[in-house]
């Protein structure tokens, strides 16, 4: 069974890859979702793991990633390793994507193993997520807008909705991302590299 790894960091993906093929997988890596989508072309993969934020990804490009993968490749089970500790976030991802299971990078490379085999074998996996709030679709694609805009009136003109329903949704993400003033807000979402995705 072919194993592909997304993994920036050259170590993490060189003791990763020790550790899978000595549990009996063929292994493959690179360093980003470009290179992993041309790789899926010519190889036949079953499982996928990847970084939920990589130096050259972000988040909004990795959720573009997993729903084409989705859409083209449904066979294909992804284990994603994430540094990320917003719950909202994490339980709106988990909810998008079924047949994606989320880890902490920190996990163990037992853990890691025993994840990986679960997704091999197509076992059914149970969300371990805790009932927190978790961010809307409309509150997700919102997250790029309140990035590279200062003024709510500004997105409100741009995505053709009410300056009370910008303030809304804001309000609502704050409160779910447990940011407690606008600095801490932009600095989340610099963070997770939404002020980098270019808007139209």
């Amino acid at each position: 069974m072919k194993i592909l790894n997304v993994e920036a960091n050259f170590w993490a993906a060189l003791g990763l890859e020790k550790l899978l093929i000595r549990a009996g997988y063929q292994f493959l890596s690179c360093t980003s979702l470009c290179d992993a989508k041309k790789i899926l072309i010519d190889q036949s993969i079953e499982v996928m793991i990847i970084e939920l934020k990589t130096e050259a990804d972000d988040i909004e490009s990795s959720y573009t990633f997993l729903r084409l993968l989705q859409a083209l490749y449904p066979c294909i089970r992804v284990l994603v390793l994430t540094d990320i500790k917003d719950a909202a976030l994490l339980n709106f991802l988990a909810h998008e994507f079924h047949s994606v299971l989320f880890l902490t990078k920190k996990a163990s490379l037992a853990s890691i193993v025993q994840n990986v085999n679960t997704l091999a074998e197509k076992r059914p996996h149970t969300s371990t997520r805790i009932r927190v709030p978790s961010l809307s679709l409309q509150e997700f694609h919102m997250l790029k807008w309140l990035a590279r805009y200062s003024s709510q009136q500004d997105i409100a003109l741009r995505v053709r909705l009410n300056n009370k329903t910008i303030s809304h949704y804001k309000r609502s993400i704050c409160a779910k991302l447990n940011c407690e003033n606008n600095v801490e807000f932009h600095h989340r979402l610099t963070q997770y590299g939404f002020n980098r995705t270019p808007v139209d």
